[in-house]
């Protein structure tokens, strides 16, 4: 009789979120949205602690993506990041591009490098696997990596986007239940991969 080969385990999934606008609110300065760069400055979004709780229940890792250009041009530090990061609660891993915008780096979003890093680093599936944030930059670099993207919007229905694949959630516990419900449905039909194409790397 023939011996059937044991399926093979199937990767972790996780969910990644950027930080700024989606985790906690902007600062304004002189009349526009910038990050948090301290302690003082951080005010985290309502539903942090329920949505991380619905996502780790279903076996989801949580993540954290996200632009600090502030970095580099010295207006805020490591130590200042981890503590802000700190009052997040556990993550199982945080992925920041430090550059500006003229660097053309491969890190910074909407480019998908962070996301393949922390794939390799948490050996997760990327086209199981999530990306949510507050700007269409977010989603592009979700989708370029193949993930799906849940892009936040307070906007009911969302304004149309020209971004193909792309779920909205009004936040983050919505956000939750979009992602839960997707992935019930991509288990149900044997893990179907995001709609759009994935980056070539």
């Amino acid at each position: 009789m023939e011996r059937l080969s044991p399926p093979e385990p199937r990767r972790r999934w996780c969910v990644f979120f950027d930080r700024d606008g989606t985790l906690n609110a902007h600062v304004w300065r002189a009349g526009r949205r910038t990050s948090a760069r301290h302690e003082q400055e951080w005010t985290a979004l309502p539903g942090i602690q329920e949505c991380f709780g619905r996502l780790r229940a279903a076996g989801a890792l949580i993540g954290l993506v996200t632009n600090q250009p502030d970095l580099s041009r010295g207006l805020s530090d490591r130590t200042a990041l981890d503590r802000m990061h700190h009052r997040l609660g556990p993550l199982d891993g945080v992925f920041v591009c430090p550059h500006t915008a003229c660097r053309r780096c491969a890190c910074r979003k909407p480019a998908g490098g962070l996301l393949r890093q922390a794939a390799e680093e948490l050996s997760v599936d990327l086209s199981d696997s999530y990306m949510v944030g507050d700007r269409p930059t977010d989603a592009q670099a979700g989708i370029g990596a193949g993930c799906t993207a849940v892009l936040l919007t307070p906007r009911v229905p969302p304004r149309p986007s020209l971004i193909p694949g792309l779920h909205y959630a009004t936040d983050l516990v919505d956000a939750a239940g979009t992602v839960l419900r997707h992935h019930r449905t991509a288990d149900r039909h044997g893990h179907c991969p995001p709609t759009a194409k994935e980056t070539p790397r």
